[in-house]
């Protein structure tokens, strides 16, 4: 189920500005705060792509990610991979690239981001969401002048961070589900306040 908190609100806010300027913009925060359920929620508009790195991933499997993403068929070596998406991202209308789990990024991948973010600069926006490391990791690496990061981290135009649910939001979520709220309930973040009302649920069907 997907609430309309200020933080959702906040991401289709910056997703919405990273698109009509075509900018590429760092969403952070910690697990279970919402932000991949933001994305994909703001993801089933037309022209939007969502990937999720996964860890396990080449850099030639995350550009076949977002081929499959844009609903493309197509195979060839890595720099092939990245014309065919920096083409079809060129030639259609307000495109917006989110990458999901950002931080999981490799050295590799950093490089052919950038390339790819050169190539659509001017018609392309691009989400890159990860944990706080994320950020901190990029300026690390940047600081320390290692290969690429420097002129990727410096592509990054504005960052964003979630803030949390407020008191008056778990209230309505918890509202809405049958559940009285305590004290307890407002040092969660969505995804525990999500999982305590799911087990709140489990446990009185049992009583």
């Amino acid at each position: 189920m997907c609430y309309d908190t200020g933080d959702l609100k906040s991401v289709f806010r910056q997703c919405d500005m990273t698109r009509q300027f075509n900018l590429m913009t760092g969403l952070i925060a910690d697990t279970g705060m919402g932000k991949t359920t933001a994305l994909r929620a703001y993801s089933m508009r037309e022209n939007v792509f969502y990937v999720s790195v996964d860890k396990t991933m080449t850099a030639k499997r995350l550009f076949l990610s977002i081929l499959k993403a844009m609903s493309i068929r197509f195979d060839g070596n890595i720099h092939e991979i990245m014309l065919k998406i920096s083409d079809e991202l060129n030639r259609i209308d307000d495109p917006l690239l989110i990458i999901d789990e950002a931080g999981k990024l490799n050295h590799s991948m950093v490089l052919y981001m950038h390339v790819l973010r050169e190539h659509t600069l001017y018609n392309c926006g691009i989400v890159l969401s990860g944990m706080p490391y994320f950020k901190k990791n990029l300026q690390h690496f940047s600081e320390r002048q290692k290969e690429g990061y420097a002129e990727f981290f410096r592509r990054i135009n504005i960052w964003s961070e979630l803030k949390g649910l407020s008191r008056d939001e778990i209230d309505t979520v918890c509202g809405d589900n049958g559940i009285n709220t305590d004290k307890t309930f407002y040092k969660l973040r969505f995804a525990d306040l999500m999982n305590k009302i799911l087990l709140d649920k489990v446990i009185n069907e049992k009583i």
